[in-house]
This record gives structure tokens, C-alpha cells and sequence, in this order.
């Protein structure tokens, strides 16, 4: 009995698995009757990946190793920078700055420090625009030099800004004390040109022309009290602001001889 059986189910496991092999075989003949994709309908890859997109970021400069020697910048020698970072009057004291050399820089022992070379300082005071006429102002600090990684402290003092000279290295705003005065009179100026020209045109009409010199009186005294008052005026005006955009030329003198690490 149990042969029996046995033989029974090896029948129903070789039906089965032909079944799934004529089954197998049906799916795969349908799939290549209905969606047969020819090889040359196949759309081309791209050769190369497209470019105009894709931001270049330009390499980073080259850092030379330290030399472990120490080099003296002589007094008097003049260094010309370019801001990295944008200023104004409105950045706090203690804001730190950035420089390059735009200009190769000989110590005393005969070696050369590159262009490229970063310089930093920091903001040691500002103020915005102030009543009076008074314009913003930005006292500057460069006094690290970081040559092939080591950084130095080194006295200096500001020399040029944007090809300007500048004292006690003090970037001013300009002073708009007198402009204001000036800007505060315009109306006055306005109105007695007015009456000036009225008084002209009325001055050739019989009878009306009696009224002319009252006219062009009344034009002068609104001038004048206009101008009378405009200092007073313009000592609630602001001067002119301080703005330094990223790019900004500068030139520094070294103070002293100093002595610097790379």
C-alpha cells in the first residue's frame, strides 16, 4: 500500500513541474510577441555628461611648508591689499577682516613674500552717520600677516583706501554740514526765481506793473529767511556713510622692523 502511494505522489510532482515549465514558457513567448524591442530603436546614451550647469569652483592656492626661519619686514616698507570681506560703518568693533597682497614684499634677509599672501586685522571702532553733518566712520587694525601657515603679528598702519589717503587710519564719511545747508535753501532759492520771473512779466503791464517790486520783495525775504534758518536746520542732518565692497585696494606701511615666522 504505501508503494502505492508513493508512487502516486512522484506522478503528481513530475505533472506539476512540467506544468510550470509549459506555463513558464507560454508567459515568456507573450512577452516577446506583444513588447519585442528592437536593438535599434534603443535611444543613443550621451557621449559626454553636459557641462554648462556645473558651477566651477577654481582650485585652492597652493600653501608652501613652513621654513621654521624668521624673516624681518623693514620700516617703511609699503603693502598693497585687497579687502576679502565687505565693511561698513555699520560693522562692530572687534569685527574681524581679511587681506591679500596684491604685490610681492622683500625682507630684509633677501627673501620675498609672495602675492596672495593673507593679511588680517580687525575693526577697532565705528560709528553710522551722526547728526551735525558728521558722516560714519571705520578705524582699522592690520596687524597679522600668515605666511606658509604660521601667523605673525606685525605694526602697521593704514596708508591708502581706494587710492585715498587716510590719517590715523580713519575711514570717514563724507561731512555734509555745508551740502545740507545748501539742500535746505533749495526751496527758498525756488521761490524767489518764481517771483523774480512774475515780477519781470508784470513789469511790462500798465498798472499791474506796481505790483511787481512787491512781488519780487516778497520772493527775497522768503530766500532769506530760508538761508537765515538753514544751519539750524542742517545740524539735524546726517553726513555721508562708509561702505567698503569685497575688492577694496588698500595699502599699509610697516612701522617698525618686525619680526616674522614662515
Amino acid at each position: 500500500m504505501k508503494k502505492i502511494l508513493s508512487l502516486i505522489l512522484i506522478s503528481l510532482l513530475i505533472n506539476t513541474s512540467v506544468y510550470a515549465v509549459e506555463f513558464d514558457t507560454s508567459i515568456d513567448e507573450s512577452i516577446r510577441k506583444n513588447y519585442k524591442v528592437e536593438e535599434n530603436d534603443l535611444p543613443e546614451l550621451p557621449k559626454s555628461i553636459p557641462t554648462a550647469d556645473i558651477e566651477e569652483v577654481p582650485p585652492l592656492p597652493a600653501v608652501s611648508k613652513a621654513t621654521g626661519k624668521t624673516y624681518t619686514l623693514k620700516s617703511g616698507s609699503k603693502v598693497n591689499l585687497i579687502l576679502r570681506n565687505k565693511l561698513s560703518d555699520w560693522s562692530p568693533k572687534g569685527t574681524y577682516i581679511s587681506f591679500s597682497s596684491s604685490n610681492p614684499v622683500m625682507t630684509k634677509e633677501g627673501y620675498t613674500i609672495p602675492s596672495g599672501t593673507i593679511f588680517k586685522g580687525r575693526v577697532t571702532d565705528s560709528h553710522r552717520p551722526q547728526i551735525t553733518g558728521n558722516g560714519g566712520l571705520i578705524e582699522l587694525c592690520v596687524d597679522e600677516i600668515h605666511l606658509n601657515g604660521v601667523m605673525s603679528k606685525i605694526d602697521t598702519k593704514i596708508a591708502l583706501a581706494n587710492s585715498k589717503r587716510v590719517f590715523r587710519s580713519d575711514i570717514k564719511g563724507q561731512r555734509k554740514f555745508w551740502k545740507n545747508c545748501a539742500k535746505v535753501t533749495k526751496p527758498g532759492r525756488k521761490a524767489f526765481k518764481a517771483t523774480s520771473g512774475a515780477a519781470h512779466d508784470m513789469a511790462s503791464i500798465p498798472i499791474i506793473n506796481l505790483l511787481s517790486p512787491v512781488i519780487w520783495i516778497v520772493g527775497g525775504v522768503v530766500y532769506i529767511v530760508n538761508a537765515a534758518f538753514s544751519p539750524v536746520v542742517s545740524v539735524f542732518c546726517k553726513g555721508g556713510s562708509v561702505s567698503l565692497p569685497a575688492g577694496t585696494k588698500f595699502q599699509i606701511k610697516i612701522s617698525d622692523d618686525v619680526k616674522i615666522k614662515g
